[in-house]
């Protein structure tokens, strides 16, 4: 690769300086392309013809860029409008959030992790708590706001695994297929749909969605559950 010299400046050497936002912009890139843990600053630096040092003092450390490619890719998820219905305006967040992270794979992952530390998060996480005070969980609105985000963006982490895995899949109706007919009525029935599911003609990214939609209304009923039980204490 030809890098400008490092006694020369860029615009000296005929290139564009170089910014922090241009190298979060081709790491994101990379990080589209091959998920969060398929680059390394090396071919970071490769991508952008330019030495690593000049990420190091642009941006810093891998941890330093990983952070920023979080911050943006949180805020291309639209928040949801705040006169909405609380359990609307959830299925809204983590439906388009599902549609933003799982462009990123690996990403979601980290945001469960370290969503309040980013930046770009603290809008959301303020008007989907304020959300759900107005709708009555009081104290546990907060409480009740993790549990519906790390529930639906683990099954986005997951959905990433079986990406990286997708022989995953096959295994599982393989190991379970054996108890169809001669089985515990338990695991013959886990049989019956995990073959179900390894017959089903739809493509995998279908049949994760309507998993993925199913939990998030799961979610949502047990928060409403509990809502209820809110509102019936003295």
């Amino acid at each position: 690769m030809d890098r400008p010299s490092s006694s020369r400046s860029r615009p000296a050497a005929g290139l564009p300086p170089m910014t922090a936002d241009k190298i979060v912009d081709v790491a994101l890139e990379l990080t589209r392309a091959s998920g969060l843990d398929g680059w390394s600053i090396r071919q970071l630096s490769a991508a952008l013809e330019v030495w690593p040092g000049v990420i190091y003092h642009h941006v810093g450390d891998r941890e330093a860029v990983l952070d920023a490619i979080t911050n943006r890719v949180i805020a291309l998820i639209p928040v949801p409008d705040p006169g909405l219905e609380w359990r609307e305006w959830f299925r809204h967040l983590l439906r388009d959030g599902r549609g933003v992270l799982r462009q990123f794979r690996g990403l979601a992952r980290r945001v469960v992790l370290m969503g309040p530390t980013v930046p770009a998060a603290l809008p959301t996480i303020d008007r989907g708590i304020q959300v759900l005070q107005r709708a009555g969980f009081g104290a546990d609105a907060t409480l009740v706001y993790r549990f519906l985000l790390n529930t639906a963006f683990m099954m986005v982490a997951v959905e990433d695994d079986r990406d990286d895995r997708p022989e995953s899949r096959g295994r599982m109706a393989e190991v379970l297929g054996d108890f169809q007919d001669d089985g515990p009525p338990g695991l013959a029935a886990a049989s019956v749909d995990a073959l179900a599911r390894a017959r089903d003609p739809r493509p995998a990214a279908v049949l994760d969605l309507e998993f993925y939609e199913f939990t998030v209304e799961r979610a949502l009923d047990g928060a409403a559950s509990w809502l209820t039980a809110l509102s019936r204490r003295p």
